[in-house]
Order: C-alpha cells, then structure tokens, then sequence
C-alpha cells in the first residue's frame, strides 16, 4: 500500500481489503470485522514523528476517521489499530463528552484486545506484555514499557536503538539534533545538546543513532 492511502469504508472480503497486508494473518481477520462493523474511514500515512495514529470523528457527515503511520511492523500496527478503533467506539456509544483516555475508552480497548489473547494470535512475549499492559491501558501502548520492547523485537533491521542501551556518555543524533547521554532518570534519560548545551529529558525508549 503506498503512502497517504485513504481507504473510506466499504463492503468487501478480509482477503481483498488493503490493510490485509500491514496487519498479522492471525489478525486480519478480526480486525476486518471491527471494520464492518463500526464503518470507520481509514487512512494510512507517511512517517509521523509525534503520533503512530489518530482518530477523529468528523460530526458535519458523521463519519469516523482512523489514521496510522505506515512504516510499522504488524504487530505494533495492529496495537495503534485497536487503540483507535476503541477510540471510535467509545465515541459511538458515549459521545464526546467523556475523557478521551478515560474509564470509558480504558474498558472497551479491553474489550477490544482480548481476543488478540486467544488462539495464538500472538506470540508468547507478546501476548504477555499486552497482557500486563490491559491491567490498566495507558493513553499510548509506547507508555508501557514492557510492551514497547516486545514490540520492537519485530522492527526490521535498523542503526537505530533504543537510548537506554547506549552507555552513559555516548553522543548520539535524534530528531536531526546531536546530544550527549548524561544519566538514566526511572523512565526518562537526561542529555545534553552539544550546541546549545542545554539539558534535556529524553524517554529513555526513543530510538536513536550512535555518532
């Protein structure tokens, strides 16, 4: 699929839609029925440094729009996939006027994944992670640590790593600024911009590249 693709909803089979391709084998199926079920617009776009996706219902024609980043591995798509398509659905059943990572949103993306937990549809670490991060879903599956690292292990082959792995004292460029790791803090790291030598406090996941 290439970049930008808007893919508004229609009927079609599991083995035709072009998500087919971005997502699991052992999801596709399901996450098709979310689709036919709740009507979403989906889009897939270019590399977003902020965001891996968003939703947004648009209230002047009803409609509900799902947008996720291209360049991630399925299974890291599948999880920005069903924390958007609960966004929707907690949208359908309550509204706009609950909080949008509220007790509301936080039950049905429990809903949501719990089939992902069945079946072998994933695998082991990773079915464990989501298990421990469902006990009380964050705004984004990157809060959780332990599920960021297992689903990083299904990345391509990259020069970039995780911050937390370089030694303290390594320079290293992120966001096409060069900084100089200085000391782990319990989830954050602090580093130094080499040319304004401010200080700053970087997440201690953020992928980065040794200089």
């Amino acid at each position: 699929m290439r970049r930008g693709f808007f893919l508004p909803f229609s009927r079609m089979s599991p083995d035709n839609w072009p998500l087919k391709k971005h997502l699991p084998a052992s999801a596709n199926i399901y996450c098709h029925k979310l689709w036919d079920k709740y009507q979403f617009n989906i889009k897939i776009t270019s590399h977003r440094k902020t965001k891996l996706g968003d939703y947004r219902y648009r209230p002047d024609g009803n409609t509900h729009l799902i947008t996720i980043n291209h360049d991630l591995n399925p299974y890291a798509f599948l999880m920005v996939y069903i924390h958007e398509v609960a966004h929707c659905v907690t949208c359908i059943n309550h509204g706009q006027r609950v909080k949008p990572h509220g007790s509301e949103w936080q039950e049905q993306m429990k809903q949501l994944a719990a089939p992902l937990l069945d079946n072998n549809r994933l695998p082991s670490d990773l079915r464990l992670a989501l298990l421990a991060y469902l006990k009380s879903p964050k705004a984004a599956s990157c809060s959780s640590v332990a599920l960021t690292r297992a689903l990083r292990k299904y990345d391509p082959v990259s020069s970039l790593i995780p911050l937390e792995q370089l030694p303290e004292g390594t320079e290293f460029s992120f966001h096409s600024r060069r900084y100089r790791k200085i000391k782990h803090r319990r989830t954050r790291v602090t580093c130094k911009d080499t040319h304004t030598h401010r200080t700053w406090l970087i997440p201690m996941l953020a992928l980065v590249e040794p200089v």
